[in-house]
């Protein structure tokens, strides 16, 4: 039987009248070529005219939304990415949702597991890549926060991939080394992968960036000051004869050890060793090992395992311990006729370093399938987590004062070991176990389309136990929560252009998610979501959504343990300086719920149907009571606000501060976001490899990496193009579950489903500028973020803290009201480059009623470059060297313009705690990678 014929028996099973050909098959259409009907001169069928028998894509996701993105296999290949969460990070500003939410994934339009499931796979296992709306999570029993990207897999596909990754910043100062073990196995719809890496970071220290700092207590140094036991006062009137000046602070020489006079004493202080032994960067090792397997448990089921373990550990030095001894004036070290203090650095870093260990463990399991048409899941989960923290607090002085009052020990010469003060310890432990099932299916067929639920229930059990020994007091805190939670969604289509249903209208639709959780230890909390989505035209989509939910704090920010960590570098605006403090952090008990309300209106747009050309923008305005938040950047509105988490000595020098979360009474946000995304092939067509593809009939098995075809192993729907511009037809017959393909086979009464690929992508819809054999593709993506208002109120009866203007929450400055990302990728012949950059606008600090002590930060550009080269695609290497089979490097610089944040106070200087290289200590950073990819 021809295809052709094929097709016409297949068509007339369909039950549903939009899937039918406008014209039927063998017969004659306007588009049609001379000669046989539905066949192309050549003898290539040429089915591109038959794209309106086209249903749903093999791994589509529910819900009635289009994507925002689709990526076919040689747009990923643009991005240079060697792993789905390289991928991830390189899609951010595509990803990025403006409720806040981390986006959730999906493989082949099912729930997984967890994205460890997924995060190793190369991407030349992925046919396409969808993003999609925060509606769509809904359909999935996710939260309105998300959005959602769908990883539809190759159906045939293994290999085992080994990279080695090494960076290193054009400074110096700190290498990192990587490496990724990658096995990966496809089966139709069974599939295992098992992931192995290793990360080596090595420490960068403050002596190895230009770093200021100055003393702002005793004055420390490795040799030693001295001064008066009163501070400011004369040490001896005789040193000041000797100097020709008054001296309050006095240098010790190296000559000083072993019998001191009062030559070896120099007008000080000196401070030559404030940032020895202090890291802008830690030590850190990161070891781990995760897998995952699917299989089929019988044709409606299937099972997935997956389980993974990390450990971390990381290693920061916070400078030398100091000490102040008392000298007395009778010791036979002392020339001075008074007693003096000698102030100096104990040679003994690891008396203050913080060492943490993060070991994590988890395993889940998912089990989907169908009862009738309803698709179900239940999936479920253990992860542990233990953290522990070490923290030098110097060294104990008591046995070196007492030899130094007796006189046996010189204060200027070797002091040798010392004892050191007890560590301060913290460990957290952390668990939480789950279980929910979710159900998805089609409640009533109405005048316009069914009317689509998703029922979600949930049970899991949190406990956060933590242990502080802080300054030599013990605290211990357990906390633990019982969270069970049901949810409801529901889409309503009111108007189809297909069925003629209030066809003027276009396709409209309406959708509402209900969801209420009860938690021990907050009680009942609930939201809802209300939603329409509208397409007045095939090319322009519009939506909008309001949601109201409220929201526990997390456990981690009720229950960390609390860690003290001195020297932190801040600018302390009452004394318009930059100081050193002791920062406290950890959880807070006292947290209440945040309860926030989300509008959202979007605009989708592909204005021209033969080009893969997309506009999008959305309008969100956030208004968030009692919103959870980490504590802000010191400004002296805030101290004012919160005094009780500020700690100054008795002549107002800044000490330290609590910085552990806090609820602000509310806060509230609107931004309008707008972007365009395009990609288009270039380049001349190779007619060698389009005559193989036309002589395969457009398509069939193929191993991975062999030329572009249908449906057969690692393939593609509308692949290859036939001669003459035409677009060899790919025919997809699956026995299966609905769009987002499944589970183990077709569901009970399951039918046959058809595609048929059109110019440039599955489906042919929206999809333009299809890729051919010897093409090129290029990329590229914009996006804009305008914020039109970000307000906190502190307490009822304060000011107002405008971040747009003046006022801060971050360490980086107000909120920028303006930001631009943009990204372009280019591909052909196996080389291509990736070029991502970043805008933000300048923002400032209001200091007080001094315009002097404002703080000016400028506007920020970084651009990254990736350049990368698939070493296979050149024949002539590959036939010298074939070791290079499935080989390919990259280059990348970060930063390439090395630009750092500029930050001046209101007379033009810069304050020693925004020293660029403590805002950004790695600067402009070089990697390159080897990779290595079996199949």
């Amino acid at each position: 039987m021809s295809p052709v014929a094929l097709l016409l028996a297949l068509a007339s099973l369909s039950p549903t009248p939009e899937t039918a050909p406008a014209t039927p098959l063998g017969e004659a259409s306007p588009q049609s070529a001379p000669g046989t009907p539905g066949t192309a001169p050549d003898g290539a069928y040429d089915l591109g005219t038959l794209e309106t028998v086209t249903t749903a894509r093999r791994g589509a996701a529910l819900g009635d939304y289009e994507p925002e993105l689709t990526l076919d296999e040689e747009q990923i290949k643009a991005y240079g990415a060697s792993t789905i969460q390289e991928l991830m990070a390189l899609l951010e500003p595509v990803t990025r949702s403006s409720r806040g939410g981390s986006p959730v994934f999906l493989v082949n339009g099912r729930r997984i597991s967890g994205f460890r499931e997924i995060r190793g796979i190369p991407p030349e296992a992925i046919e396409r890549t969808e993003v999609l709306p925060e509606e769509t999570a809904l359909a999935y029993g996710y939260s309105a926060d998300q959005r959602v990207v769908n990883f539809v897999l190759k159906a045939d596909f293994r290999s085992l991939t080994m990279q080695a990754s090494l960076r290193r910043p054009d400074q110096g100062g700190r290498t990192s080394t990587q490496l990724e073990n990658n096995v990966l196995r496809i089966a139709g719809k069974e599939r295992w992968t098992l992931d192995l890496g290793y990360q080596n970071d090595t420490p960068l220290f403050e002596t190895e960036r230009h770093i200021v700092r100055t003393a702002t207590g005793a004055p420390y140094d490795l040799l030693g000051n001295v001064t008066a036991p009163t501070k400011g006062q004369e040490i001896d009137p005789a040193l000041s004869a000797l100097l020709g000046q008054t001296v309050t602070t006095a240098s010790v020489g190296a000559g000083a050890a072993g019998g001191a006079t009062l030559a070896d004493f120099g007008v000080g202080p000196r401070t030559d060793d404030l940032t020895a032994y202090r890291t802008l960067l830690p030590k850190r090792e990161n070891a781990s090992l995760n897998g995952s397997m699917v299989r089929d448990l019988n044709r409606t089921m299937s099972l997935t395992l997956s389980g993974g373990l990390e450990d971390t550990s990381s290693l920061s030095y916070l400078g030398l311990p100091g000490i102040s001894l008392t000298l007395p004036s009778t010791s036979p070290y002392s020339p001075f006729g008074g007693d003096v203090l000698v102030n100096r650095f104990i040679d003994a870093p690891g008396a203050m370093t913080r060492n943490t260990d993060t070991r994590t463990g988890n395993a889940s399991f998912l089990v989907d399938g169908y009862l009738g048409d309803w698709r179900w899941t239940v999936n479920g989960g253990y992860d542990r987590t233990e953290t522990k923290t070490r923290t030098g607090r110097g060294v104990d002085p008591a046995t070196l004062q007492a030899g130094v009052t007796a006189g046996t020990i010189d204060p200027f010469g070797d002091l040798g070991q010392l004892p050191f003060n007890p560590f301060d310890t913290a460990k957290s432990v952390s668990s939480k176990s789950s279980l929910e099932g979710v159900i998805n299916g089609e409640a009533w067929d109405g005048p316009a389309g069914s009317l689509t639920s998703t029922f979600k229930i949930g049970f899991d059990s949190q406990s956060l136990d933590s242990e502080t020994l802080r300054s030599g007091d013990f605290s211990e805190r357990s906390l633990s929560r019982d969270r069970a939670s049901a949810s409801g969604n529901f889409n309503l289509p009111i108007a189809s252009r297909d069925r003629e249903v209030l066809g003027v209208l276009g396709d409209l639709s309406a959708n509402l998610n209900l969801a209420y959780e009860d938690l021990s230890d907050f009680g009942g909390l609930s939201a809802y979501t209300v939603g329409l989505n509208w397409s007045p035209w095939e090319p322009l989509n519009f939506t909008a959504s309001w949601a109201d939910e409220q929201k526990a704090p997390s456990m981690s920010q009720l229950n960390d343990p609390t860690i003290s960590t001195p020297n932190v570098p801040v600018f302390d605006f009452a004394k318009s300086q930059s100081v050193n403090i002791t920062r406290i952090d950890g959880g807070n008990p006292n947290l209440s719920e945040e309860t926030k309300r989300v509008l959202k209106l979007g605009v989708n747009l592909t204005p021209l149907k033969d080009k893969d050309l997309r506009f999008t923008a959305n309008y969100t305005r956030t208004e968030t009571e009692g919103s959870i938040a980490a504590f802000p950047t010191i400004t002296p509105e805030l101290e004012a606000a919160l005094p009780e988490r500020f700690t100054r000595d008795l002549d107002g020098n800044l000490l330290s501060i609590d910085a552990r979360p806090l609820n602000f009474q509310m806060a509230e946000q609107q931004e309008i976001r707008w972007g365009l995304n395009f990609s288009t092939a270039f380049g001349k067509p190779d007619p060698a490899a389009m005559a193989r593809i036309n002589a395969r009939g457009g398509g069939g098995p193929r191993g991975p990496g062999a030329p572009q075809g249908g449906p057969g192993a690692g393939g593609r729907p509308g692949g290859a193009g036939a001669p003459g511009g035409g677009s060899p037809a790919v025919m997809r017959i699956e026995g299966g579950p609905p769009p987002g393909g499944g589970a183990g086979g077709p569901p009970p009464g399951g039918g046959i489903r058809m595609q048929v690929g059109g110019p440039g992508g599955p489906g042919g819809r929206g999809r333009g500028g299809g890729m051919l054999p010897g093409q090129g593709r290029f990329n590229v993506s914009l996006y804009h973020t305008y914020r039109i208002q970000d307000e906190i109120t502190i307490r009822n009866g304060l000011p107002v803290l405008d971040l747009l203007d003046g006022a801060a929450i971050g360490a980086r400055g107000g909120q920028p009201r303006n930001e631009v990302q943009f990204q372009m990728g280019v591909f052909k012949s196996g080389m291509g480059g990736f070029l991502n950059a970043n805008w933000k606008e300048s923002t400032r600090i209001n200091g007080g009623a001094n315009p002097s002590d404002d703080l000016t930060f400028s506007d920020l550009t970084t651009v990254n470059l990736n350049l990368f080269a698939d070493l296979s695609s050149r024949q002539s290497l590959v036939s010298r060297y074939p070791w290079l089979k499935g080989a390919r490097v990259s280059v990348g610089v970060e930063n390439l313009f090395d630009q750092r944040l500029d930050v001046r106070d209101g007379l033009g200087n810069a304050p020693l705690s925004y020293q660029p290289d403590y805002l950004d200590p790695l600067g402009r950073t070089f990697r390159i990678s080897l990779r290595k990819i079996l199949y």
